[in-house]
């Protein structure tokens, strides 16, 4: 019986160490934080400080980016310094004669300082296809549309074939006679 009775004493001795163990770690972690948070105010010290940009530093920079992204990407509208006055071809015997005002559109700036610097070809380009055109023809709104399309496709090889980029986005007719 003796030896039951110290079995069991040393079964529990283990139990009440194991016990004041865990709450002299507990302790410890206890006291090491408040230590912390009491050195770190009185220091004025944030508990954590974020590396890098702050949120309303991030935002003010896409703000910017957004405003960059848009200004290169804005439609500019370049014009030609006088209208197109040309000879039509027809079945007529009388002859027939059109005057064509045409813009250019290209996005950005860097865009339009290429369409600026090549304006002069453009205008000989435009007018030996506008020289080239049928009387009857430009009587139809489908022939003007044409028109358009060609004038579109004659900007955008030539600058291609210049500047390796097509440059031209759109060309507006905004003054459109023919007698």
């Amino acid at each position: 019986m003796a030896k039951k009775e110290s079995d069991a004493e040393e079964l529990e001795t283990p139990k009440k160490g194991k016990k004041f163990l865990l709450l002299l770690i507990v302790l410890v972690l206890l006291l090491l934080g408040g230590g912390y948070t009491g050195v770190a105010y009185f220091l004025e010290l944030p508990p954590f400080e974020p590396q890098g940009p702050t949120p309303e530093e991030i935002a003010a920079q896409l703000a910017k980016e957004e405003a960059e992204q848009a200004a290169k990407t804005k439609d500019i509208y370049v014009k030609f310094e006088k209208p197109f006055v040309f000879n039509l071809k027809g079945t007529s015997k009388r002859p027939h004669t059109g005057q064509v005002e045409v813009v250019l559109v290209v996005s950005g700036p860097d865009n339009e300082a290429l369409a600026k610097q090549h304006l002069t070809l453009l205008n000989s380009t435009f007018f030996d296809a506008l020289a080239g055109q049928n009387y009857e023809e430009l009587l139809k709104p489908s022939g003007r549309e044409r028109l358009k399309s060609v004038l579109l496709d004659l900007a955008r090889a030539k600058m291609s074939e210049m500047v390796k980029a097509p440059v031209v986005e759109h060309v507006l007719i905004t003054s459109f006679v023919v007698q």
